[in-house]
């Protein structure tokens, strides 16, 4: 017998949810909700993983959103294949939706995390599940989709910094690192850096890129020459002078 526990098994992390599903009518909840698992069995098997979603480990219903945990073996693929043919899955599902009242669009946040994971039955409690719950959240990752076109881009990924360690740096998947942006992130109890990925840019995340909007700071003139007398034993001016550019040279009055 000992007294130390032992690690749980280390599981990949899967976590989405639907952007302003509140704001639909209940009717309009309800067909979203239905939708997103089959969009999401669809993207996977589009991306040749439809096993990884059969074997799906806690698969958890959110309501907005949908999370399931998946053996490490499969985050190369995952990284590489899944988010571009969710987004494909997103933009098709989109032209089909009827147009009755306020038009139904699914357009989803992404996340994807690894760690150990406690999964003591249908249920997975654990740090790495809430963290890739978390990473959803900052205004950093809703940010992408709220300065994009609605009609193209369905979807916004934030990837965990241990992701891009172990998946992305050591090249074991080969997402070129130019397609991604590391933003320093705090919310809630979290806080770390996620690195965003948006299969589709749209709108104003082409004009201004992943970072939120600064607004320009206005042009600080440059300050005047002043000219200071001094009074004494000198018979020369002191020029007080803001930026000097090129040779200063003195003369003397005869």
């Amino acid at each position: 017998m000992t007294d130390i526990d032992e690690l749980p098994p280390y599981r990949a992390v899967l976590v989405v949810d639907t952007k302003e599903f509140g704001g639909h009518s209940d009717r309009g909840q309800t067909v979203l909700a239905d939708a997103i698992p089959d969009v999401l069995a669809l993207a996977f098997e589009r991306a040749g993983l439809a096993h990884v979603w059969r074997e799906a480990l806690f698969p958890h219903n959110t309501g907005d959103g949908f999370g399931l945990g998946f053996a490490t073996t499969h985050l190369p693929a995952v990284v590489m294949r899944f988010f571009d043919s969710l987004q494909e899955v997103l933009a098709e599902r989109d032209t089909r939706w009827p147009a009755a009242g306020r038009r139904v669009r699914l357009r989803m946040r992404a996340s994807l995390h690894v760690g150990p994971v406690q999964a003591p039955g249908p249920a997975a409690v654990g740090s790495a599940v809430i963290t890739a719950h978390r990473l959803l959240d900052p205004p950093e990752v809703r940010d992408l989709l709220e300065r994009s076109d609605p009609a193209q881009t369905f979807l916004a990924v934030a990837l965990s910094q241990r992701i891009f360690e172990d998946v992305l740096r050591t090249e074991y998947a080969r997402l070129p690192p130019s397609l991604l942006v590391a933003r320093r992130v705090e919310v809630k109890e979290y806080s770390g850096t996620v690195h965003l990925y948006v299969p589709r840019p749209s709108g104003d995340l082409l004009t201004h890129g992943f970072g939120a909007v600064q607004e320009a700071a206005p042009d600080t003139p440059r300050p005047a020459a002043t000219t200071n007398v001094i009074t004494g034993g000198t018979f020369e001016t002191a020029i007080q002078i803001g930026h000097l550019h090129g040779d200063l040279r003195r003369e003397r009055k005869p």
